[in-house]
Formats: structure tokens, sequence, C-alpha cells
């Protein structure tokens, strides 16, 4: 029996296959066609740190430990960027600025389709799954950023923050081999990608093979 792990990778960057052993067609399932045209990025320094304190500072919203006003958004973006042994500084362009972090999970928040599912919205949700097709066994392990679920707790919508400045095209593929990766284990419908920084959401949709499975 060979082994194939899926690691739907949370790093926000276009290296590294999701799926080991092959490389996935992103742009299948209806979705053929250029990237979406996103809007001109702000002036932003992006960086790992600054994605970890947003995802740190939405995982807390979603789970009701932190409230989503300016004030404490602020105050707790400034104490997870100290606690990554970084200083705040006030300008967004050179350094982790806490006002800006916070405005930009309050914006997030606020995204249409954010607001809609906010009722059944759960937070960081660890996914396994172990499949046959027979004599491969194809193993997935990864953590959803949020996973919307109906009133019977059935997945329905994975929801991915990223928190880019400018993602390219080949970024963006990627992002969307996650997203599905994670629909296909779900059996969720509907994969949105939520890119913080500008405000856009792109939408993804399972293969062409779970859907008829």
């Amino acid at each position: 029996m060979h082994l194939k792990w899926v690691a739907p990778s949370r790093d926000e960057a276009s290296a590294g296959p999701v799926v080991l052993e092959e490389v996935p067609d992103v742009w299948a399932g209806g979705e053929a066609g250029p990237p979406p045209d996103l809007p001109e990025p702000p002036a932003v320094q992006g960086g790992r740190e600054r994605g970890l304190v947003l995802h740190k500072l939405m995982e807390e919203v979603l789970t009701c430990e932190l409230s989503e006003e300016p004030a404490a958004l602020e105050t707790r973006a400034a104490e997870l960027v100290r606690a990554l042994g970084k200083e705040p500084v006030a300008d967004a362009s050179v350094g982790l600025s806490p006002p800006e972090l916070a405005d930009c999970v309050a914006r997030t928040l606020a995204i249409d389709e954010v607001v809609q599912l906010r009722p059944g919205l759960l937070a960081e949700l660890p996914v396994y799954a172990m499949a046959a097709n027979g004599r491969e066994l194809l193993a997935t392990s990864g953590v959803a950023d949020a996973l919307a679920v109906d009133a019977q707790g059935r997945p329905l919508v994975v929801v991915d923050w990223k928190t880019d400045v400018a993602p390219d095209a080949q970024t963006l593929k990627h992002y969307r081999a996650q997203v599905r990766a994670y629909l296909d284990v779900t059996g969720a419908t509907r994969g949105l990608i939520v890119l913080m920084t500008s405000g856009t959401v792109v939408a993804v949709t399972p293969t062409p093979q779970a859907i008829d499975a």
C-alpha cells in the first residue's frame, strides 16, 4: 500500500506543493481564466510576523476571547507584536503597526461574505482524513482558518485568511489548491480565500470528482 500525504499549507507563499508527488490543476472546476484583478496594495510592510498577528487576532475574535472594538484590537495587536520580539511602530510601511493591524481585522470582519457567515463560523479547525484508492492511501492533515457549519454541524464553507499585501497569480493558484484540498476532505461545497489587506474575496469550488462522489 502506497501512502500519499495531502498537506494544505498555512504558509502564505506559493512555494511547495499542496499534494505531495503531484501538481494539482488549481484552475479546474469551472474556475478557468485569469486571476481576479486586485486593488492597488496599500503602503504596508508585509511578512510572516504580520500574518501571524492577524491570524491570531481573527482567531480570538471568532472564539469571543477578544472584543471587536478598535481599542481592544489595537491593544491586543501591540501585545502580540511584542510577543514576537518586535516593537510596535506607527508607520505600517516600515514595521508592525497596531492601528493598521486592528483596522485590517475590522475591515475583514465587515466584508459582506464574512458578515453572512459569522453566526456559524468556527475558528482553527483541525482537518484529518484518510481515503483508500486501490492500493494507495491518501492522508490529509491540516488546520482550516475558519469553517462555517450548519445547525447540525455539517461543514458548509471553508474560509482561509490570507494577509499578503500583493499576492501574484502563482500565489493565488497555490491558495486555491490549499482551500480545494480542505473542501474535498470536509465535504464543504464552497471555499473563500479572504485577502485581508485588500479586502478581496476569491471563491473556490471542490474538484469535480469530489462533487460527483
